[in-house]
């Protein structure tokens, strides 16, 4: 079974630096955008199990990120 799956962004700065901050981890089954109307990361994978953990990692990497990025914002 081949699977993808797409974790949609914020278009704009926001989405640019989560991005950003998550791309040094990118696996070789992954694929970053940041591109004026989309910011995207994309995985494949065949395997279900691996899908969801990688996804989780994603997920919980992207709200530190968002955390970071908004709590920096505020105190500047």
């Amino acid at each position: 079974m081949k699977i993808k799956s797409t974790l949609k962004l914020p278009v704009g700065q926001r989405g640019k630096t989560i991005i950003e901050s998550l791309r040094p981890d990118n696996l070789a089954n992954m694929e970053s955008k940041i591109l004026p109307d989309e910011n995207s990361i994309t995985l494949r994978t065949e395997k279900l199990s691996s899908l969801i953990s990688v996804m989780d990692d994603l997920l919980m990497n992207a709200k530190i990120a968002e955390d970071l990025d908004f709590n920096g914002a505020k105190n500047d």
